[in-house]
């Protein structure tokens, strides 16, 4: 009984430090130092950004900042070219054209609650509308520029 006890306590040490290596080597993970070609080619697409905080995606870089009093992520590559950059709005600030589709969809009478403008790199603009009915039913609308539905998706 006495070695039963030895060998859990044991086994819970290891067990802390296997998470704590693990916390740490994520965390180190996560700090990878932002290349300057990337933060170049955001200072150059965004002068007037604002309150700029970074994300390493592995892959790419992705910064969340302010620009004319709109919250925006830019996603560039790790050579620091320009791949996406979202945009929320608010209804009154869409495009009249997207509105104008959206009221004329099925949806219409759905509670609005995201709007966002994508734009990537070689793709027309769209604008991504999350709606819902309940807590329960939500959809994920996709309009072009012109405020053309693209695509409707259920999501929880």
């Amino acid at each position: 009984m006495i070695l039963l006890k030895i060998i859990y306590l044991m086994s819970k040490k290891w067990m802390f430090s296997f998470v704590l290596v693990c916390v740490m080597f994520s965390a180190n993970a996560q700090f990878r130092k932002i290349p300057a070609e990337v933060t170049d080619s955001f200072k150059v697409k965004y002068k007037n950004a604002s309150g700029v905080s970074w994300k390493d995606k592995l892959t790419s870089f992705q910064a969340e900042f302010k620009d004319a009093d709109k919250r925006m992520k830019a996603t560039f590559s790790s050579g620091g070219g320009w791949l996406k950059t979202e945009t929320k709005h608010s209804y009154k600030s869409l495009p009249s054209e997207v509105k104008d589709g959206f009221k004329k969809s099925k949806f219409a009478n759905l509670k609005i609650i995201e709007l966002v403008q994508v734009e990537e790199k070689n793709r027309e603009t769209q604008y991504h509308i999350a709606v819902k009915k309940n807590n329960i039913t939500k959809r994920s609308l996709i309009f072009s520029k012109s405020g053309q539905l693209i695509s409707d998706n259920a999501s929880f």
